[in-house]
């Protein structure tokens, strides 16, 4: 009987239970409760930052760190190969540059990348001058995750224009004790004038002799949109695939991300991070537009206090000695310019720690009972902008 009938895949309908780290999703930071127009830092974040990878078409690239050691069909490895067209491989095979046509696994053909797995295998176009190709090792010893993305890269096709302006995400997914195996694909579009649209979702060992793919994904015809892929080996040479929640890790590949802040219906910022200085309280969103086919979305709420007071009494009773601006957390104002200026316009005081607040002196010495004028502004690379002023009765 040949070997290839002796092995059992199970292709298994319902989720598997099997251990994922924790996955932030975008997160706008914490809420904020201020003064009016205390100048407020809110900056996005979602995951770390991914390494790139400089490759270009039908290119093979290595080797790169896993970061631990992974089993694959019985084998030990700490490194891995990149194919452009979709595939990381744990040896290097030189006969596997230039190949871009994919082909239905096991396949022992000399060509082929072996100890390979296509995440999926299929014609791509990263240009050199660009960066498509990012990876990262997660997580803590017995735990860790090599993620290796692909994000926006177009498919290749004869003319250019035929497929338009086609791209495809993905990411494969190796995690340290379990040696389970994720595909994650945000996208893989169709391009149906170059090599039928066939690409090949799938693994295969070391000499081409046993390999297992996504039912109906071995070098066919097919489209994929948010899904999710697990392989679980369940001997040396075999492999169960379930179908997984989509679920893309949290890697950055920075060249292909983009932030669009809003206070309410209007933009008020493309970076990552904006100053405000509401004088109401006010929701801010962030979306978070990941490889051009992902779109993440959070808030975080400004909450502004009761009017600045608008007098003080520094007399050192501890009743309301000194005159204080509010912004909490401290540290999420970090453009904060606070200044007091007396009758004569001479400023007498200033500072950028939202925490100190004016004890009604000027360089040590007691100032007389009166009105003095404050002043809250920011400066950031464009401009100085005064976000609120008044007056403050200073009694003696």
């Amino acid at each position: 009987m040949n070997r290839l009938n002796l092995i059992k895949l199970l292709f298994l309908s319902s989720i598997l239970y099997y251990p994922f780290s924790a996955r932030a999703q975008l997160d706008a930071g914490p809420n904020d409760t201020i003064n009016p127009g205390v100048p407020v830092t809110l900056t996005a974040t979602y995951g770390e930052l991914g390494i790139p990878v400089t490759i270009g078409d039908d290119d093979v690239e290595g080797p790169f760190p896993i970061g631990f050691t992974f089993r694959f069909f019985g084998n030990m490895f700490t490194e891995f190969y990149i194919g452009s067209n979709g595939w990381i491989s744990f040896t290097y095979n030189p006969n596997s540059v230039g190949i871009r046509n994919p082909k239905a696994v096991p396949t022992t053909d000399p060509t082929y990348p072996k100890n390979v797995i296509m995440g999926p295998w299929v014609d791509l176009f990263p240009r050199i001058s660009d960066t498509y190709v990012f990876y990262l090792t997660t997580g803590d010893t017995a735990n860790r995750i090599l993620t290796v993305m692909w994000c926006q890269v177009p498919m290749y096709s004869n003319p250019p224009s035929a497929c338009g302006d086609s791209v495809t995400t993905f990411q494969i997914i190796l995690h340290e004790g379990t040696n389970t195996i994720e595909n994650q694909i945000l996208a893989k579009e169709s391009c149906s004038n170059w090599f039928n649209n066939r690409a090949t979702l799938g693994l295969q060992n070391s000499d081409g002799t046993v390999g297992f793919a996504v039912p109906g994904r071995n070098n066919t015809s097919w489209t994929a949109h948010q899904e999710g892929w697990l392989y679980t080996p369940i001997s040396v040479d075999s492999f169960q695939i379930a179908p997984i929640p989509f679920h893309l890790q949290n890697l950055i590949p920075a060249n292909k991300v983009a932030y669009r802040w809003y206070e309410g219906s209007e933009q008020i910022s493309t970076d990552q991070t904006v100053t405000v200085a509401p004088n109401q309280t006010t929701w801010y969103y962030v979306y978070f537009d990941l490889c051009s086919g992902l779109v993440l979305k959070d808030s975080v709420l400004i909450f502004v206090s009761p009017p600045i007071p608008n007098a003080f009494t520094p007399n050192g009773d501890g009743k309301n000695d000194v005159f204080r601006i509010l912004g909490t957390p401290p540290e999420n104002i970090t453009q904060y310019n606070f200044h007091i200026y007396n009758r004569w316009g001479q400023m007498i005081f200033n500072t950028t720690d939202i925490t100190e607040g004016w004890d009604g002196r000027d360089k040590g010495n007691y100032c007389p009972a009166g009105i003095y004028v404050w002043e809250i502004f920011y400066l950031d690379s464009k401009k100085v902008k005064v976000t609120n002023k008044g007056t403050v009765m200073l009694i003696r």
